[in-house]
């Protein structure tokens, strides 16, 4: 049921007027093939979730998680509310295993980092569906790879980076065989997986503190298991997606990396 909820945000994107926020920040962000490629969609907000539940139905949305009702006790009076999954997360997509079945969704919020931190709870950029048995455990997959798998296959190396927009940003300038972690830390099953792929991990994590004490434990993890090598964009920049967007990079072979290891 994914694929049809999917689908049908897929066209609230494009159709829905309430969605031209979302839209005109992924075209400043991204081409429309990568748009298509990796089939973005809009979640409305609970008061517009009509434009969602007309084209799915509502039971299918509360069997998923996706709305879900809470008590509330205040000066009026206890009464129940509908609340969405996705409230503060209008731009979703789907987080596909390696056969490209979606398992799970994703949601990206479009508050900056000073309203994210400034909201009554602490709102990360990303928020991905809730875990499901035996379906969908975030640290058992890897984003891109399904898109990916046969690049990293012929190029015979792999680049490891956090973001799902570092990489469908980095697929834009021709670097395909490249996978996202959705954090700074590699699990085992990660592992099991990429090395099925290729034994050369090449990390290219964010120029944090985070990015770096990820790349510590990966090597000290699974150095001896795999070539793994430490890549580096310059320091003025966080991760790929800003290097390429603001560092104006149009293609692979203008990144300037820095090797170490």
């Amino acid at each position: 049921m994914l694929e049809k909820i999917m689908e049908s945000c897929h066209f609230l994107l494009d159709n829905y007027p309430e969605a031209q926020a979302s839209k005109s920040y992924l075209d400043s962000r991204l081409s429309a093939d990568s748009q298509k490629a990796f089939q973005f969609g809009y979640f409305p907000g609970v008061k517009d979730i009509s434009a969602l539940t007309d084209l799915v139905g509502e039971d299918e949305l509360y069997k998923k998680s996706l709305l879900f009702t809470k008590n509330i006790e205040d000066s009026l009076f206890p009464r129940k509310i509908v609340s969405s999954y996705f409230e503060d997360y209008p731009l979703v997509m789907p987080f596909r295993n390696a056969y490209g079945q979606i398992v799970a969704l994703i949601g990206r919020t479009l508050l900056s980092e000073k309203e994210r931190k400034n909201k009554d709870k602490d709102i990360s950029k990303y928020k991905n569906t809730k875990e499901i048995p035996n379906v969908f455990k975030k640290g058992n997959l890897l984003f891109g790879l399904y898109e990916n798998k046969q690049a990293i296959l012929d190029k015979g190396y792999v680049y490891i980076v956090e973001g799902q927009f570092d990489v469908i940003k980095a697929g834009e300038i021709g670097l395909k065989n490249i996978v996202a972690l959705g954090s700074s830390n590699m699990t085992d099953y990660q592992f099991s997986v990429i090395s099925r792929y290729s034994n050369n991990i090449f990390l290219l994590l964010d120029n944090d503190i985070a990015g770096e004490k990820g790349r510590k434990q990966i090597i000290n993890k699974f150095g001896q298991f795999a070539n793994i090598r430490d890549f580096y964009i310059p320091t003025i920049y966080k991760d790929i997606d800003e290097y390429i967007t603001n560092g104006n990079v149009s293609n692979y072979d203008e990144i300037s990396f820095e090797i170490m290891g």
